[in-house]
């Protein structure tokens, strides 16, 4: 199998590079590279042509940050690969995961390049100079096309693996003038070769990253809560900085390490933040975070998942009534629009279903400018005294308050911190007869006033304080043998 480039090499950035990083990296090589800084027919010219597009590609994936969350599923998926000589799956290899070489090998293949290669063709202008009754022909083939298409690209790589596929396709399929889709598509330019390719290779890596995803997902079959070596243990995790860098994706070793560590274990992710904040930083477009974890628990636990199933939740503003909310939501823009901080961008107050979180610089503000706050916060206290105005302001309110993450806090009902969601693992006795009597917590934020303290200090859990993800994954290995 062809390996990933390293696009982080290309463009001279660490993985953990921010965005700005990136785009500075790209200004800074394509500049240098650009083919039009020498003449034409110069020995340069072809070699600067290729640097470039790489490049280019670079950019186009580590820009966006979808894209660059797959390639980095991906790019860990083939280092552990190159350390485990392959994923399981018999001896059709790694692609044998897609279909190939199996029984529905056409109908997956179809499936996933057809309408890809069939729209990069059309892109082309391939089929402008036919018949519509040929062009109908032509096009009615090259979904069929289309495993073939893949062999082809593979198969120009030593060691490709699909090479079967596209003897056994290209020489069969024909358009209306028989000629095999091969042969029509070396009748382009040398130049729009390339172009297609390219283009196609990135398609193509979209499309194949979610079944690789969700292959990985459910390659992991677990016992029962009740067969589990460690039966009566579960790991609870908070998610950012913890599982996850701040508001990014948490990395395949992260996930595989705790893929392992729920073969002796429950285990459990606890965030303040909604559901859909845990599904992006732990799963993915074709990977539901519930199928992940054995309990799912956002919002402390007021919202709750149990082996991909809701559980009951509760409702802040139906404790809370309007009227004390609103009093509650004015003192707090009131507040933030007398504070002089270097940035304001958007939604300071969120409002979710157990709780709301109050940011002074808004929840809009990007990477970069959370970073900035971060530090802004460590010297200037903004946080600290704004809490404490509110306790002062709404002492009767029955409310805690818990700073956590780099830019904001939660506002929620005493008693509705993380440990609420311990509510959740005590009634598994009613449910499966298990008694959770260990439970491990990890997070970061486990000093007071934090917003992981209340159940890193609670008499019924195991507290482990926790840096960042490195060194989250240093203790569970320690401490499970993993």
């Amino acid at each position: 199998m062809p390996k990933l480039p390293d696009f982080y090499k290309v463009l001279g950035v660490a993985p953990t590079a921010s965005q700005r990083e990136i785009r500075t990296a790209y200004k800074r090589e394509s500049l240098k590279s650009h083919p039009d800084r020498v003449p034409e027919g110069s020995p340069e010219k072809a070699a600067r042509t290729r640097k470039f597009q790489e490049i280019n590609d670079a950019y186009y994936t580590l820009s966006d940050n979808s894209r660059r969350r797959e390639y980095d599923a991906r790019r860990n998926l083939e280092q552990e690969m190159d350390e485990d000589e392959g994923l399981p799956g018999g001896d059709g290899g790694f692609w044998s995961s897609f279909g190939f070489g199996s029984a529905d090998r056409e109908e997956r293949s179809n499936e996933q390049f057809g309408s890809v290669f069939e729209e990069m063709l059309r892109e082309e202008g391939m089929d402008g100079a036919e018949s519509q009754g040929a062009k109908g022909h032509f096009w009615s083939i090259v979904g069929g096309a289309s495993g073939g298409a893949l062999g082809f690209i593979m198969a120009n790589a030593p060691g490709a693996i699909a090479g079967a596929v596209a003897g056994n396709r290209l020489g069969a399929v024909r358009d209306a003038r028989g000629r095999s889709v091969y042969e029509v598509f070396l009748e382009l330019p040398a130049t729009d070769r390339a172009r297609l390719l390219s283009q196609l290779a990135a398609k193509v890596f979209q499309h194949t990253m979610g079944h690789i995803m969700s292959t990985v997902a459910g390659a992991g079959v677990y016992p029962a809560l009740e067969n589990r070596p460690l039966k009566d243990t579960i790991c609870l995790f908070d998610v950012d900085n913890t599982l996850t860098p701040a508001r990014r994706h948490a990395t395949n070793e992260m996930l595989q390490v705790l893929s392992q560590l729920r073969q002796k274990c429950a285990i459990g992710s606890v965030g303040g933040s909604d559901f859909s904040k845990q599904q992006e930083q732990l799963g993915s477009s074709s990977v539901n975070v519930t199928s992940l974890f054995d309990f799912c628990f956002a919002e402390n636990g007021l919202t709750a998942y149990r082996l991909g199933k809701p559980l009951t939740g509760n409702s802040f503003i139906e404790w809370i009534g309007e009227e004390r909310y609103q009093k509650l939501v004015n003192f707090i823009l009131r507040y933030i629009a007398d504070l002089e901080i270097p940035k304001k961008r958007g939604t300071f107050i969120e409002f979710r279903n157990g709780m709301i979180n109050v940011s002074p610089i808004g929840r809009n503000a990007s990477v970069e400018e959370r970073n900035d706050f971060q530090e802004y916060d460590r010297v200037h206290n903004i946080r600290g005294p704004f809490v404490e105005a509110l306790k002062k302001e709404f002492p009767d309110y029955g409310l805690s308050y818990s700073i956590g993450g780099q830019i904001s806090f939660d506002v929620f009902p005493t008693g509705w911190d993380k440990t609420y969601c311990l509510r959740h693992v005590e009634a598994e006795r009613e449910i499966s007869g298990i008694d959770y009597k260990t439970i491990h917590f990890f997070g970061d934020k486990t000093f007071p006033g934090g917003n992981d303290f209340e159940i890193y200090d609670d008499a019924r859990t195991i507290g482990h304080s926790v840096k960042d993800p490195e060194d989250c994954l240093k203790q569970l290995r320690e401490l499970f043998q993993l």
